[in-house]
């Protein structure tokens, strides 16, 4: 699958920090992400904890007009589904990235993760206390096996907004991509990867969950 099919999905080798095994990361999961924000404009901030699609699809059902109100669709929102430019690095990413981690996942399927993350990028994103070698994990995402792991490094409780772990996932799956011949007229596109913060408290990971 070509680079452009993937962008269109999610808008309709270095050293490891976190100790997620690269072959069974659901062992070391913690929990999932604790998502803090606003689902109703003027409303008090609500705290959810899921991946980012359960998490989403509460959000909607407390507020049916929550994505042209306060989501992805709304008139302040710089996340909109089809200007989102593949090749363009946002600042809120590093080179600090490695494609040498994790085991292969759909590429399409990482996309749908990103697209949830998006949906929810009014909101806080958690992660537990961790350490370096052995950092506070949480799945963000898991689609059809496919992960977004959100990793703390740091012995404090991480708060990074959920544009942040999505803006991180697109710079792994825009590096680390690798496609294959499936057979008559079938390409499948694989990723996995890491990357760090710049300040390399946390990281993003792609990966099996």
């Amino acid at each position: 699958m070509k680079l452009s099919s993937i962008f269109t999905c999610i808008l309709t080798g270095g050293i490891t920090s976190a100790a997620l095994p690269a072959d069974n990361a659901a062992q070391t999961i913690l929990s999932a992400i604790t998502w803090t924000g606003q689902v109703n404009p003027g409303g008090p901030p609500v705290s959810i904890t899921g991946t980012a699609e359960e998490i989403y699809k509460q959000i909607i059902g407390i507020n049916p007009n929550y994505d042209d109100e306060l989501g992805i669709n709304s008139s302040h929102s710089i996340f909109k589904r089809r200007d989102l430019d593949p090749l363009k690095k946002r600042a809120t990413t590093s080179d600090d990235w490695t494609c040498a981690y994790g085991n292969d996942v759909i590429a399409e399927s990482i996309g749908v993760g990103i697209r949830y993350l998006y949906s929810i990028a009014n909101g806080d994103c958690s992660a537990p206390p961790g350490s370096p070698g052995n950092g506070g994990c949480t799945v963000s995402s898991c689609n059809s096996g496919a992960g977004i792991f959100l990793c703390n490094d740091s012995s404090n409780t991480l708060h990074t907004t959920c544009s942040i772990v999505a803006d991180n996932a697109v710079e792994v799956l825009i590096n680390c991509q690798s496609t294959t011949y499936a057979g008559g007229s079938s390409w499948i596109t694989n990723t996995h990867g890491q990357i760090f913060s710049k300040d390399r408290s946390w990281n993003v990971i792609l990966n099996r969950c």
